[in-house]
């Protein structure tokens, strides 16, 4: 029998949970690691919806990005997931910065949708000490700030991509999955003509244009849910006596107007 723990453990080898950042929460978030895993689903995030497909599908175990707590907590009502969780009998184990910091992780798997030449080099951290994101990738030949745009909106699946277009051809680029909108100003310093992540805050777009940084917003969903299909194949090759499959509800949470 797959165990909670064989996952936990083959989980760690491909993305250890020590190199997460300090602040992160990480791990099995709840349950047993001495519990049955048959079944797993994977998602970004643990949303309600989420829970409620896997108590129907009587998974053992969800696997997210995102933890579902980053401070403690002083309350837990029926309408939280959480709840939910512990209700169902459900274990929850998030792999987040620990991921985004690996080997193939989710930096590494923009750069692989994109098309564009593999990269070990790291870009930096947001702030000193801290864990060191992103990576940096070198084009073979340039191109133009709108096609990067397009080349992101198709390969994340992108209902829109916000953009600065920063007045030239682009050929090195940097990329962090998530909001990683404070980097922007390390991917200038390191010679970036262009930088691609999500959640950038107005004060970056202000800054890339005064800068000439392309600067691309590719949204934090879409750089990040591209993770789940990539663990699904791997767990199904690691433990293939087990079940395992995307969320149907890993979706964006957003609308958007025309």
């Amino acid at each position: 029998m797959t165990s909670i723990r064989d996952v936990y453990h083959y989980l760690d080898k491909i993305a250890p949970f020590q190199n997460a950042e300090n602040t992160d929460n990480c791990g099995l978030i709840s349950g047993n690691m001495d519990a049955k895993a048959e079944k797993i689903l994977v998602a970004l995030d643990v949303t309600s919806k989420v829970v409620m497909e896997a108590a129907e599908k009587k998974i053992d175990l969800i696997i997210a990005h995102h933890p579902l707590m980053y401070r403690p907590i002083q309350k837990i009502m029926s309408n939280d997931p959480l709840y939910s969780l512990i209700q169902s009998n459900i274990n929850f184990i998030a792999i987040h910065t620990n991921l985004d910091v690996a080997d193939g992780g989710t930096t590494d798997l923009m750069i692989e949708r994109l098309g564009f030449p593999k990269s070990n080099t790291v870009l930096g951290s947001m702030k000193p000490s801290d864990t060191e994101f992103g990576k940096i990738t070198e084009l073979l030949s340039p191109i133009s700030a709108k096609d990067l745009a397009e080349k992101c909106r198709v390969a994340f699946g992108c209902t829109v991509v916000k953009y600065v277009d920063g007045g030239k051809p682009v050929k090195r680029i940097g990329l962090c999955s998530g909001g990683g909108g404070d980097l922007s100003g390390k991917a200038l310093s390191m010679g970036c003509d262009a930088y691609i992540c999500g959640d950038l805050r107005w004060d970056r777009l202000v800054f890339a244009a005064d800068y000439g940084l392309t600067l691309i917003d590719a949204g934090h969903f879409h750089t990040e849910d591209i993770f789940c299909e990539a663990l699904v194949k791997q767990l199904q090759r690691e433990f293939p006596e087990v079940q395992s499959e995307k969320a149907v509800n890993s979706v964006d949470v957003c609308k958007y107007v025309f």
